[in-house]
């Protein structure tokens, strides 16, 4: 299995809508953008920081934004300025820079946390960027770890939540039983799998949640919620405890198809471990 239900539902959402024509229209695909051209030494950050907060076109603040992040920690001045904008373009454009670093980025944080705790207004109500920014510095957005908890109570916010808690659950020995608790009261179910996949191993304490989840997709015949619930099983548990339950529903006739592509997934990594 090569996408996750969670992530299955949001691509084909943003596919849909990409493809839907306007009325009377034909559908006619945008041009490309011109590749990027690197930025001179010479270029200042500041100047590249003036570039994103323009009204320029998409892919020239595009490129600006990748030259900055190119320039790392030391690009970091002119990134925490543009965190502070109240302007949108400059604010998301930093955003965006700090998740090109990465964990370079991590001095951030603390803005990052500002405006998770007090959403800002020019984002519009758009927030991916945010959160893919505090996910983008790993271990060190520990400390971000309980605001992002509680917007998994936020149903505008939950789904960006769990898809960061599933890069930083294993830094926090909260994240999995709060998951837990959430599987257990069937709350954003896909999305909270997807999250415990990713975070594998260390997730081992919400097996009996996950098994919980299976069972009611077979009940209720849900085939993508018992996908994501195999897979998570597979990431999770043991080949002692996954395979005995795969090869039992391999003949399901709702969710016998997953079953034989978690069954190989199960497969693959213990190939891998071999080597």
């Amino acid at each position: 299995m090569t996408i996750r239900p969670g992530r299955l539902l949001f691509v084909a959402a943003s596919m849909l809508a990409a493809a839907a024509p306007l009325p009377g229209r034909a559908f006619t695909a945008p041009p490309p953008a011109p590749p990027c051209v690197p930025a001179k030494a010479s270029v200042s950050d500041a100047a590249l920081g003036a570039i994103i907060a323009s009204d320029a076109a998409a892919h020239i603040q595009h490129c600006a934004v990748k030259d900055l992040a190119a320039r790392g920690a030391a690009a970091m001045p002119v990134v925490l300025a543009m965190l502070r904008s109240d302007k949108g373009a400059p604010l998301i454009g930093a955003l965006e820079t700090v998740a090109a670093i990465g964990p370079d980025a991590h001095a951030a944080l603390p803005l990052l946390m500002a405006h998770l705790a007090r959403l800002p207004a020019a984002l519009n109500g758009l927030y991916r960027e945010l959160y893919d920014a505090v996910g983008a510095i790993g271990a060190a957005a520990r400390p971000a770890i309980p605001l992002l908890l509680d917007r998994t109570g936020d149903p505008g916010h939950a789904r960006h939540a769990l898809r960061v808690l599933g890069g930083l659950g294993k830094y926090d020995g909260r994240v999995v039983p709060h998951l837990s608790a959430m599987l257990i009261d069937a709350t954003d179910t896909l999305w909270v799998l997807d999250a415990l996949t990713t975070i594998g191993k260390d997730a081992r304490g919400a097996l009996p949640a996950v098994l919980g989840a299976l069972e009611r997709a077979k009940l209720g015949g849900d085939s993508w919620e018992g996908a994501a619930a195999l897979e998570a099983l597979v990431a999770i548990g043991t080949p002692g405890e996954s395979v005995p339950v795969l090869t039992g529903l391999l003949d399901h006739p709702v969710l016998g198809r997953a079953a034989v592509e978690a069954l190989s997934a199960r497969a693959g990594a213990n190939a891998r471990q071999v080597k």
